[in-house]
Formats: C-alpha cells, sequence, structure tokens
C-alpha cells in the first residue's frame, strides 16, 4: 500500500501505473477511480492516489 498525497504529474507516473498493474495491483485516486492521463485542462497534474497490490482496499 502506497498512498500518494504530494504533487505529481502524469509523466511521474505512468511507467510505474503500468508496472504495478502488470503485477496484479491497482492505482486508484483517493475516492476509488482509475487514475486517468491525457488530462490537460488540470495541466496534467494527478489527484492525490494510492498504489495497491495483493490486498483489496479498505
Amino acid at each position: 500500500l502506497y498512498p500518494r498525497m504530494g504533487r505529481t504529474m502524469e509523466w511521474d507516473t505512468a511507467a510505474g501505473q503500468a508496472v504495478v498493474e502488470a503485477a496484479g495491483g491497482r492505482v486508484l485516486t483517493e475516492e476509488g477511480a482509475p487514475l486517468l492521463y491525457g488530462k490537460r485542462e488540470r495541466g496534467y497534474d494527478n489527484p492525490y492516489f494510492i498504489v495497491y497490490g495483493g490486498v483489496s482496499p479498505v
């Protein structure tokens, strides 16, 4: 479990998300939605997110 509550940009997380998901993990926003890319209107900022693998989020 890895909560990220600091500023990141899409290019900071894309490769890591691919590795996590290929290994069966998930990367979700704090609301439980998938982390999406191509958010030009947000300036390509990521929202806060949580990464987990092998367990269900609480």
